[in-house]
């Protein structure tokens, strides 16, 4: 019979969580308040509420993990037996882990029905990704439900299958992300060196992106099915709320620098759409002076058409 989990098992690795998520919602917090100081006025209401619920959900999140803690640590300080309660914070926290990334995964397949619109294939892209950010809100809430009627901690492995659903259906959206945008991406190539450049970046990111988030996922499952009854897990499952928020804002604040980077000038207002280059590519060189070529048009209205929503 395997031994019970050690108190650094459980509370001691739920304190590391705690601190890695604050230190997370610290980074969140400030790329939020430099979005809406100095790159929010380019873009449109969607984008806008988008950055805005998922930051609103994350600070959800970590007042309840806080009220928590604090709850744990202190107004049930020695007083073991109830340590095994789950306390009301602790579903409405993991509720707003699940709303965070929901958002955020529509916002990308938004990006990604973008990119795709000059394929004919949007709708073939863009609707796995959101058919499993719905499959992994839904069975978030039915986990939630789960472990509120499951009330104390001792039982949590309960939950494991529809844990362990919704934990690979969250982490497969995220990588099929990553795969359609750098596939969609890597069509924009052309013969210019600095369209391949931007490219290449582009694609980094989507990796980096769809890598964090989904490593994560993986991670907090695999640790909550091969340790039940310790909270080793949530060391990746707390904090991995904020880089959802990190993922989509950090994308926004890196557009001008890319833009300058493609055009050689500073980033200025553009409606140009990815479609509408790939069916006419001379009626948009001719909105442009930059002599860059075709290929880097391409690039430019391809990121635009991803990145920007007015």
């Amino acid at each position: 019979m395997p031994s019970p989990p050690t108190f650094t098992e459980t509370w001691g690795c739920q304190m590391i969580a705690f601190i890695f998520d604050l230190l997370l919602y610290g980074v969140a917090l400030i790329l939020v308040a430099q979005y809406f100081y100095s790159a929010a006025n380019a873009d449109g209401i969607f984008t806008k509420i988008t950055v805005g619920l998922v930051f609103f959900f994350s600070t959800v999140h970590v007042a309840f993990l806080s009220h928590q803690i604090y709850t744990d640590y202190v107004t049930w300080f020695n007083q073991p037996a109830l340590l095994n309660i789950i306390p009301f914070s602790a579903s409405a926290m993991l509720l707003a882990i699940y709303l965070t990334s929901f958002v955020a995964q529509i916002f990308f397949a938004s990006r990604v029905w973008l990119l795709a619109k000059g394929t004919g294939r949007k709708i073939l892209y863009s609707s796995p990704v959101i058919l499993l950010a719905v499959l992994q809100l839904a069975f978030g809430i039915a986990q939630d439900v789960l472990v509120i009627k499951t009330a104390v901690f001792s039982r949590l492995e309960t939950t494991a299958r529809i844990t362990s659903t919704q934990a690979g259906a969250c982490a497969a959206c995220d990588i099929i992300i990553t795969l359609v945008l750098c596939f969609l991406l890597n069509e924009a190539r052309s013969n210019s060196r600095r369209t391949n450049s931007i490219v290449d970046k582009l694609i980094l990111y989507a990796i980096n992106r769809g890598a964090a988030t989904s490593t994560a996922a993986l991670v907090q499952l695999i640790l909550f099915v091969a340790k039940p009854g310790t909270f080793i897990f949530m060391i990746f499952l707390l904090p991995s709320c904020h880089l959802y928020v990190i993922s989509v804002v950090s994308m926004l604040m890196s557009r001008e620098a890319l833009r300058s980077k493609l055009t050689g000038t500073p980033e200025r207002s553009s409606n140009f759409q990815l479609d509408s280059f790939r069916n006419n590519p001379h009626d948009v060189s001719r909105h442009t002076t930059s002599g860059q070529g075709h290929g880097s048009f391409s690039a430019l209205t391809g990121f635009k058409a991803t990145f920007s929503e007015k």
